[in-house]
């Protein structure tokens, strides 16, 4: 069953927590949430929490900065195209993250919720 709910969302800094992973929702339903992002240079995404495993599909060459919940900034990934990241989630996760590069940055989250893992 596919649900086409859409829904828009922006980006406050790294002062507060959202309960979104990307800049818009783009599916849902019992097994999946899949979020893009993208961001402009040197643009953000607030911090946030995982709560599931996820993983994220890089579209387009870029560089990525982790950013922690006290502010503490990480190394600047340099990512290519069709890169793929699993981050296998136990408990929960906090970050950020900032576009460091001089191009816009976008890339696929999908969450696999707890109770209906593959």
């Amino acid at each position: 069953m596919r649900d086409e709910s859409s829904q828009s969302l922006s980006n406050v800094g790294f002062d507060s927590e959202s309960s979104s992973v990307g800049t818009k929702l783009l599916f849902e339903n019992d097994r999946i949430r899949v979020w893009d992002l993208c961001l402009e240079p040197g643009g953000n995404i607030d911090l946030h929490r995982h709560h599931e495993d996820y993983c994220y599909i890089v579209i387009g060459d870029g560089e990525l900065q982790r950013v922690e919940k006290g502010g503490e900034k990480g190394a600047v990934r340099k990512m290519k195209d069709g890169d793929v990241v699993f981050r296998e989630i136990n408990g929960e996760e906090v970050h950020g993250a900032r576009n460091a590069g001089d191009g816009s940055w976008r890339n696929i989250v999908v969450e696999f919720k707890k109770d209906k893992r593959f």
